[in-house]
């Protein structure tokens, strides 16, 4: 019974051994921070670009396309008008069906606003999928 008992506790501690090495091991294999040193360029590599350009009224009694940006977003009932800058696009949304009919009130609203047609301007039509 002793002599089982003790080969045990020398498993045991074997066991202890082993897995102590292995920890320790693991931290020395962990590799050494170091800091490099990123050189800084010494002439600037932003170019100025031109202004973008706006786009021209139809005829000099439309009002410029930024005075229209400045009221939107738009949203009734039947359509939301947005616009997103990165693509100067205006996005209509039509929420209700007949489609045909709503988007013809949201190009009527850019009437309505001074211009006299949506001919020239940059516009994507999206509806909810239950449009029609």
């Amino acid at each position: 019974m002793k002599k089982i008992l003790f080969i045990s506790t020398l498993i045991f501690v074997l066991i202890i051994v082993f897995i102590l090495y292995i920890f320790i091991s693991n931290i020395r294999q962990s590799p050494e921070e170091t800091v490099r040193e990123i050189p800084l360029p010494t002439e600037s590599q932003i170019r100025p670009t031109e202004p973008t350009p706006t786009a021209a009224p139809l005829n000099p009694e439309e009002p410029l396309i930024e005075q229209i940006i400045a009221r939107l977003p738009v949203s009734t009932d039947t359509y939301n008008i947005e616009y997103l800058s990165t693509s100067n696009t205006f996005v209509i949304t039509i929420k209700e069906s007949p489609f045909e009919q709503n988007s013809e009130a949201a190009r009527q609203w850019f009437i309505d606003n001074g211009f006299s047609s949506t001919e020239g301007l940059n516009i994507i039509y999206n509806s909810y999928s239950w449009v029609e």
